[in-house]
């Protein structure tokens, strides 16, 4: 009898561990969408936020489902544990042999310093194999133990998440048209054109969105407040109301479109915002405002 209880905690830690490594991506998921920005998120894994964190979930799913002994719940882990592997070996011997080629062998320990992260990262990930291979091999052996309804009706609603998003990614933005989607894939090189074209469709009803995409404060999104101007500037007099509109509540940006508009009659109401202006209106607001007034008409007195 005791060696039959020890058997059990020993099959109990086993498959803990392998469902635990189970759902490591999780980690990486989550660790993303803390802080990855959403264009970085679409531009690495063409997916939203949303779609991000159903992936998470059901990581967390299929180690619960390899703790409960269905042993298939490890292999999209085991898989992708193992490509990394692979992947991050090669990341390591590719350098090394280039640095042995030119360099002493002796020197080998300099070169060990250096690629370390790929090392240490190819190991993890052997380990992670490991330990999920145990899992399911012991699963394959014991009997499964049952799931309730609502935990496979949660997967599958999860599951649903992550392809409508995947689908909505791919595709579904160009049926919907929302401007703040249309605007963030300013920054996707394959779908720009595209993307420019159906704000220019949406005219006055993108400018707000375009605004707030020229305030991306990301310093590795210029292309984010680029393209905004570039659209803003391309769509002319079809943006210098909303833009006006803008400007009168002390929007910087708005300023900076009007003048690359160069519209000359949005010069007479930026004169009245500039001889009203707000109690308490930024200084930077106002230089701006004199600056794009003598843009747009220089003959525009000022005093």
């Amino acid at each position: 009898m005791p060696e039959q209880s020890s058997s059990d905690v020993q099959q109990f830690k086993i498959l803990l561990r392998s469902s635990l490594a189970a759902s490591a991506p999780a980690v990486v998921v989550f660790t993303l969408l803390i802080t990855a920005n959403a264009v970085d998120i679409l531009k690495t894994w063409h997916m939203g936020r949303l779609g991000l964190a159903a992936a998470g979930v059901l990581s967390i799913g299929l180690g619960f489902l390899l703790w409960r002994g269905r042993w298939w719940a490890g292999l999209p882990t085991m898989a992708a544990a193992g490509l990394a592997a692979l992947y991050f070996a090669y990341m390591f011997a590719r350098p090394m042999a280039a640095y042995l080629a030119a360099n002493d062998f002796r020197d080998i320990f300099q070169a060990l310093i250096m690629l370390s992260p790929q090392l240490v990262l190819a190991v993890l990930c052997i380990g992670l194999c490991m330990l999920i291979l145990k899992g399911v091999r012991l699963a394959r052996e014991l009997t499964p133990r049952p799931v309730g309804n609502g935990a496979w009706i949660l997967l599958g609603l999860w599951l649903a998440l992550l392809a409508g998003d995947l689908v909505y990614q791919q595709a579904g933005w160009r049926l919907f048209k929302s401007p703040g989607d249309l605007v963030v894939r300013l920054c996707q090189p394959q779908v720009r054109g595209e993307v420019k074209g159906l704000l220019l469709e949406q005219g006055a009803k993108a400018v707000p969105s375009l605004l707030e995409g020229m305030v991306a404060s990301d310093h590795d999104l210029e292309c984010l407040r680029n393209g905004s101007l570039e659209v803003l500037t391309a769509m002319g007099s079809a943006a210098v109301e909303p833009l006006l509109a803008a400007a009168k509540e002390d929007n910087l940006q708005a300023l900076i479109a009007l003048q690359a508009i160069n519209d000359p009659r949005a010069a007479r109401a930026l004169l009245d915002i500039y001889r009203n202006p707000k109690p308490k209106s930024d200084p930077g607001f106002q230089a701006q405002l004199r600056k794009t007034i003598k843009k747009l008409n220089p003959a525009l007195n000022l005093d």
